[in-house]
């Protein structure tokens, strides 16, 4: 049995930047993977089959709405498969997302149900993400501000744990999650989650 740490949050919450801290601060391995692996995976020049961008504005600023294309669903509706995959082969994973509806979630509930999953919400606030869209040079602006009220909504927010990186480093982030790891043996989100399938 493999141990997962589950992160969810909107693009700029931080979650990249707390799975390279995990696996900086943990004595244990951890392969890393995520949405962004596979948006990795696309052909240079070849996004729109893929993925479409679809810039908007509301009260809080400007939005930008992703959606899959015909290619974009087949590539990305494997990732709960490739997760099990390495898990079963008794990898420790941290899976980096960005999830938005129910079920999303119980696709990784089904393959992972024989693993000890460490479901954990990553917060903050828009403004500060706003920021870091701008800063980084390497985000679509307006993601973040698009994702903010569906990412944590109904179900998906029924984690373990939370962290907020609003004011703290990826690396503080990353030591409360590696004690909540250390302290809790059997978390319960994905567990309760499968059985109600």
């Amino acid at each position: 049995m493999s141990k997962i740490i589950f992160l969810n949050g909107c693009g700029s919450s931080g979650k990249t930047s707390i799975a390279k801290a995990i696996g900086h601060e943990s004595p244990e391995l951890w392969l890393s993977f995520g949405v962004d692996t596979f948006i990795d995976m696309i052909p240079f020049g070849r996004i729109d089959p893929y993925l479409r961008f679809i810039p908007g504005k509301n009260d809080r600023g400007p939005t930008m709405h992703v959606e899959s294309g015909p290619e974009g669903v087949k590539l990305f509706s494997v990732m709960p498969q490739f997760a099990e995959m390495l898990a079963a082969l008794g990898n420790n994973l941290i899976i980096d997302e960005v999830l938005f509806d129910e079920e999303a979630l119980k696709a990784y509930t089904k393959h992972l149900k024989d693993h000890t999953v460490y479901y954990i919400g990553v917060f903050c606030d828009l403004a500060v993400m706003q920021e870091r869209e701008v800063l980084r040079r390497d985000r679509c602006i307006g993601l973040s501000n698009d994702q903010i009220d569906r990412v944590h909504q109904g179900v998906l927010h029924s984690y373990d744990f939370k962290v907020d990186t609003t004011a703290i480093s990826p690396f503080e982030a990353a030591r409360l999650i590696l004690k909540f790891v250390d302290d809790t043996p059997a978390p319960k989100a994905f567990q309760t989650l499968a059985k109600q399938e």
